[in-house]
């Protein structure tokens, strides 16, 4: 006589909203909170931020903490690889940024691969009090890093005193290790064989667009580093073939699943301009976009410091529950009652 509602947030999200999809007769309603379950190959194009988007959003939020922090992170990308391209500048880069080792030639390359991941992360965990997430941070601490930027002409050691708020918020860390997981044990070796074998997400980057350099994703590209670095098939199309859908996730047969995305997050491009049409869904698939909302905000505990917006989707979330759970009640009944 349980009714059970499945919850998440980012890779959870997605997979409560699967399981719904999946197992409707088992599971009454999901809340999928900052899934990009629209950022995959095969699916059709439903986001007009397109590939970029996750670059785009992220470039947003940098914006609106301080309109000049994105230009000053665009101008850091080539005056890093120049300097990374000399002894040097190799040795200066070491200090600016207080490294754990020496950079070389075959590894200069490290830093603007940590700072690119850098700035996703802090975008992405964003939050209006301090947390300890991915990494020890203040409240608001895209905006922490934004000022501490601004406070020289010299663009990247501007770049490299502000990378302390990410890196050594606590003033306890001896130095920056570039060999070491930022996110320390949430396990994104794992997430990188799991990207191979099922979760392919086809970003790309566009300096039009965003603050980062051009990258494109090249598939084919994908999938020989994948079966090279894991020795395994890779599977770009799985979850298409797996949770199909009219054309491939757009869950228009689908229904009670509730999603959530926060404006500022960079996984928020991962939807249909991030809030879902009626049509993309069979019925009741409520969304909300959370205006001040970092990565799944609305799931993590209640503190005073929560922005109204969050407040608001909460309660959007608890209506929703409410609602499939006496609806699943009212089903139960009517079949026990033609038993």
């Amino acid at each position: 006589n349980a009714h059970v509602i499945t919850f998440g947030g980012s890779y959870g999200g997605m997979l409560a909203a699967w399981m719904r999809a999946k197992y409707p007769s088992l599971v009454d309603g999901a809340i999928a909170a900052s899934a990009p379950v629209w950022m995959f190959p095969g699916q059709p194009e439903t986001s007009s931020l397109g590939p970029a988007g996750p670059y785009i959003v992220l470039t947003l939020a940098y914006a609106s903490a301080d309109p000049s922090c994105p230009g000053r992170v665009a101008k850091s990308w080539d005056l890093i690889d120049e300097m990374g391209g000399t002894a040097e500048g190799r040795a200066k880069l070491k200090d600016l940024f207080n490294l754990c080792h020496p950079l070389t030639a075959d590894t200069a390359y490290l830093l603007p691969q940590w700072l690119n991941g850098m700035y996703f992360d802090m975008a992405m965990v964003n939050y209006p009090y301090p947390t300890s997430f991915l990494a020890p941070l203040p409240a608001w601490p895209v905006a922490k890093f934004c000022a501490a930027a601004n406070t020289t002409t010299d663009i990247v050691a501007g770049i490299a005193a502000a990378a302390q708020v990410y890196s050594n918020h606590t003033g306890t860390v001896p130095c920056l290790d570039l060999d070491a997981d930022p996110a320390g044990d949430l396990g994104m070796t794992g997430w990188d064989y799991q990207s191979c074998t099922e979760m392919f997400l086809p970003i790309s980057s566009d300096p039009k667009q965003d603050m980062y350099p051009a990258q494109s994703y090249i598939l084919e590209d994908m999938v020989t580093y994948c079966e090279g670095k894991w020795g395994v098939k890779a599977r770009p199309f799985h979850l298409k073939h797996y949770f199909g859908g009219m054309n491939g996730f757009d869950f228009s047969g689908y229904s009670k699943i509730f999603f959530s995305n926060g404006v500022p997050d960079p996984w928020a491009a991962g939807g249909t301009d991030m809030v879902i049409p009626e049509h993309l869904c069979l019925s009741d698939c409520p969304n909300v976009l959370i205006r001040d909302g970092a990565h799944h905000l609305d799931l993590r505990s209640s503190n005073p410091a929560d922005p109204v917006s969050v407040l608001h989707a909460r309660n959007m979330e608890s209506e929703a529950i409410r609602r499939w759970t006496v609806q699943g009640r009212k089903k139960a009944r009517e079949v026990k009652t033609e038993f």
